[in-house]
């Protein structure tokens, strides 16, 4: 359950029974763990021949200004509500877990990448100016910033161009029941049962990656196995991100024990749906007799959660496995398969 026993943070957050997690503010999230983002970003950021860090604050800043040009609670006028807004906005930084944010120094961050952006959206959206950054970290608890005016003009970001496979299919505008999570919020950190953690907005993920299509990509010999539908778009990005989450679940701990196709539900349940990566269907498995097992993602970002599965899969088994993956209406269908020996 959400334990809170000394403050509400999180009281306006929407933790769907179907899996689909909302801020206070009504836009998709989900619950990462700091190690585990950290381990995701870096063999993400190995795909590609020149690092990514820029890009990553870059889309955080893009997605955050976007929510707050959508949010009234961080409107204000030429003379009153500044204060106010920063309230807001600094409120909001410590209940999504980022940190502490303060004018010129992130206390606590999340992610340096990453809270820099955030960061950097809330000065300009309360100087309503474009800023210059600097920043350096000299420790891993505080990142200090150096701000200066920018002559560009304060545009509005570009919409958001989220690929089918890095999008949901609107099932999380249905009514749901409240899902019972264990959280807890000592300050401006956010612990998931003992995992430190924080609330990514889905926004982050489909900008980064809408950002660096046509880039190209090492997909090294680990991602062949991965067969994609001609209908999935950019598809070497696709493995890159599947990749990626595959690489930070494989260096979690945590145990698959399976005896029947039953047996998927609490552990995608505690992996998946409990973290607001919407839900995942077990449609076959090779546990019943079949010849494969088949997954239908139901997720806001269907290719992270693809290669979550996929490394869930091999955990249980102890086998490496092929992957096919279709996409139907709106959802990634998911079937891992037993490598077949040839001894011709």
């Amino acid at each position: 359950m959400v334990r809170m026993p000394s403050n509400t943070c999180l009281d306006g957050f929407e933790f769907r029974d179907d899996g689909f997690f909302f801020d206070t503010d009504g836009s998709a999230c989900v619950l990462v763990g700091t190690v585990e983002f950290n381990d995701f970003w870096n063999a993400f950021d190995a795909c590609f021949s020149s690092p990514l860090g820029r890009k990553l604050i870059y889309a955080a800043t893009d997605a955050e200004e976007a929510h707050l040009a959508m949010t009234q609670r961080a409107k204000f006028g030429k003379w009153f509500g500044r204060r106010r807004a920063e309230a807001y906005l600094n409120g909001r930084a410590a209940c999504m877990g980022w940190g502490v944010f303060q004018h010129h120094r992130i206390t606590l961050p999340a992610h340096d990448a990453l809270t820099v952006g955030f960061l950097l959206a809330h000065r300009e959206h309360l100087a309503n100016e474009r800023l210059n950054l600097e920043w350096n970290q000299p420790t891993s608890d505080q990142i200090s910033l150096t701000l200066r005016p920018n002559q560009r003009a304060m545009t509005a970001p570009p919409p958001v161009h989220a690929l089918a496979w890095l999008a949901s299919n609107g099932e999380e505008n249905r009514p749901s029941n409240p899902r019972l999570l264990d959280l807890d919020h000592r300050g401006a950190t956010l612990y998931a049962g003992e995992a430190k953690s924080f609330f990514l907005p889905v926004a982050v993920v489909q900008r980064l990656v809408g950002d660096l299509r046509g880039r190209p990509i090492k997909v090294d010999g680990a991602t062949t196995h991965w067969e994609l539908d001609e209908a999935i778009e950019d598809g070497d990005l696709f493995k890159a991100v599947a990749h990626a989450a595959h690489i930070a679940y494989n260096n979690t701990d945590r145990l698959v024990y399976l005896q029947s196709r039953s047996d998927w539900s609490g552990h995608l349940s505690l992996q998946i749906s409990d973290r607001g990566f919407g839900h995942v269907e077990v449609i076959r498995s090779i546990l019943d007799g079949d010849d494969c097992t088949e997954f239908l993602i139901h997720s806001s970002l269907p290719a992270v959660v693809a290669g979550t599965v996929f490394g869930m899969w091999c955990r249980a088994h102890g086998l490496r496995g092929n992957v096919a993956c279709t996409m139907v209406d709106g959802c990634l269908r998911l079937v891992v398969r037993q490598p077949q020996m040839n001894y011709d």
